[in-house]
């Protein structure tokens, strides 16, 4: 069986400081990058003032402080229209790099105007309050892709950039060759998205690509999972997985954060220190990232059947007991990684509802204990069921239940 599976490959690149090589061809210099990150913010900005002045105007005129304005794309094609009469630099940047910034726009609308979600109110774009700048190239008639220089070397090619070198594993560099060639229709490149991360410049590339899952021999187990702070997850077949051990490297962050606050803004000591902390950040990131792909490779290639739970993740950020928890181990990033996981090795991957009480339901009588509702009981983590006398840990009932609630979902009790 072959899988249509979406994926993200991050490639770092490394422009240069002049617009032609010694070649004489176009390179996308650093110059180029950073006008089309400043465009991109630029357009994001004008249209949403465009908006407020707009909305403030029908308030002066009588319409109510809560009134809705409907934000969609002929609207924010006729401001970004305006804007590009107004300002001729804004034609430096791709056709579709502008489109995407109001893209990005109507999207943040959207998602306030969502109940469910409880987004807040888009606000502008800063240069120093934003940690990752980005602009995103949309591929159309091959215009985003990697082919080679004078001298035969592979570069990426941004459309009205120019080629710009990259580095990346063998595997993703093949990848992004067929993505490049018209004739192999198996690896299309949708779009690439440029961005700026603590000084350093990574491409993005959004591909899709026909993907053969591996053939396991062997007995594949049914799994549930409990999502925890304590610990990162439990399974239904009584695995613990702990969450990683951060301390060196969040002492790391906070040592060079003091370094900063000891030195004048922007001088030199100042900026080395940045780096260290810069570099330090990095590390955190790429050590946790490489923790959660690697167990989401185990549960996958060991399940035929994955449960989580649909957890809300943002209330448990407001508990002052669990905040710092969460924001150190991220368990959405690795419920994220675990689901996309399932659909590349195509293995059956259900959330159930977050409103199912998995830790209360006694998973032997099937019985609710109403003693464990609510944040002050959460240091119950051992208890006995006062109906059928059981007794339970806490997070492996949970995963249990997990498992028998997705079990049921798609119609079948066999475990």
């Amino acid at each position: 069986m072959v899988n249509l599976v979406k994926k993200n490959i991050e490639v770092r690149i490394f422009p240069g400081k002049m617009d032609r090589n010694d070649n004489g061809e176009k390179i996308a210099s650093i110059n180029q990058i950073e006008s089309n990150i400043g465009i991109r913010r630029f357009i994001y900005n004008e249209e949403l003032e465009f908006i407020n002045n707009f909305k403030k105007m029908l308030i002066q005129y009588g319409y109510g402080d809560d009134i809705k304005i409907k934000v969609n794309d002929s609207s924010c094609s006729v401001i970004l229209n305006m804007l590009r009469c107004e300002y001729p630099f804004l034609e430096k940047a791709e056709s579709s790099s502008r489109q995407q910034a109001q893209k990005d726009l109507i999207t943040a609308f959207k998602r306030y105007d969502d109940p469910y979600l409880k987004s807040a109110y888009p606000t502008y774009k800063t240069k120093k309050k934003t940690l990752k700048s980005t602009f995103r190239i949309i591929n159309n008639h091959n215009n985003v892709r990697i082919t080679p220089d004078k001298n035969g070397y592979d570069k990426i090619k941004l459309a009205k950039l120019g080629l710009v070198k990259f580095k990346t594993s063998k595997e993703y560099r093949e990848l992004l060759r067929r993505g490049s060639d018209k004739n192999d229709p198996s690896v299309k490149i949708k779009h690439v998205t440029v961005k700026k991360v603590h000084g350093k410049y990574y491409a993005v590339f959004n591909i899709e690509y026909m993907h053969v899952p591996e053939n396991i021999i062997g007995p594949l187990m049914q799994v549930g999972i409990d999502i925890g702070c304590g610990k990162l997850a439990v399974l239904s077949n009584g695995t613990e997985i702990p969450n990683l051990d951060l301390t060196r490297e969040t002492d790391n962050i906070i040592r060079h954060q003091k370094n900063m606050s000891h030195h004048k803004k922007a001088s030199i000591r100042y900026l080395e220190a940045q780096r260290l902390y810069n570099k330090a950040w990095e590390k955190f990131l790429n050590k946790r990232k490489d923790y959660y792909n690697k167990l989401a490779n185990y549960i996958v290639k060991n399940s035929s059947f994955v449960v989580v739970q649909n957890e809300n993740i943002i209330a448990w950020k407001n508990n002052k007991h669990l905040s710092h928890s969460i924001q150190l181990n991220a368990p959405r990033d690795f419920m994220d990684r675990l689901e996309k996981k399932c659909q590349q090795e195509d293995v059956k991957f259900i959330k159930i509802p977050r409103v199912f009480p998995s830790t209360q339901k006694c998973s032997n009588c099937q019985k609710i204990n109403k003693n464990l509702k609510g944040i002050e009981n959460l240091g119950i983590r051992n208890w006995n069921c006062p109906y059928c006398h059981t007794h339970h840990d806490r997070d492996l009932n949970a995963a249990i239940n997990i498992l028998n609630k997705g079990l049921e979902i798609v119609g079948t009790t066999v475990q």
